[in-house]
């Protein structure tokens, strides 16, 4: 992992752990005065914060590695059947699957997701799963209420993120 990206990690993480650690010690100090209680409750939510952004972010790099520099089309988001791939003896359910893939290729030029819209989804998707399950395990009242919140500013943290690395790249 270079210098620069660990830099990035890092710097995530505190910040995340600093915002939040925060906002907990203020949250609960509308409700009782005991430091011990307000540093506890900083602490656990500032390190839980700080470790769910570095894997996130971390997760973030992986993805944006993996799917940044692609353009995906539309209606398909999966590699087309060629001769290589085909056996021997060509089948017609095969050579109708390579036609229907053939014709849905040229129908979606010009129509096509450049992947850094495609990039953060990984993170999002395993991050909204563990806030859902946590909160299940908890049994949270107003589950949805209180976890929108956390995924919609994970969906924009990872699109910020996201783009930023693909403006350093272009």
């Amino acid at each position: 992992m270079s210098v620069k990206i660990f830099v990035r990690l890092f710097l995530s993480a505190l910040i995340a752990f600093l915002s939040y650690a925060g906002w907990a010690y203020y949250a609960n100090s509308l409700v009782t005065d005991d430091h011990q209680i307000l540093v506890k409750a900083a602490l656990v939510q500032g390190i839980y914060s700080g470790s769910i952004t570095l894997f996130f972010t971390l997760l973030l790099e992986v993805s944006f590695r993996k799917f940044g520099a692609n353009v995906y089309c539309l209606p398909l988001v999966m590699p087309t059947i060629n001769a290589r791939h085909t056996p021997k003896n060509r089948c017609s359910t095969l050579e109708t699957f390579q036609a229907s893939l053939e014709f849905s290729e040229q129908k979606c030029k010009g129509t096509c997701l450049p992947g850094e819209l495609i990039s953060p989804l990984p993170a999002l998707v395993i991050q909204s799963v563990l806030v859902i399950a946590v909160n299940v395990f908890f049994e949270t009242p107003n589950l949805w209420l209180t976890v929108a919140p956390s995924i919609l500013f994970s969906a924009i943290y990872g699109y910020i993120y996201s783009f930023a690395l693909a403006r350093k790249t272009h």
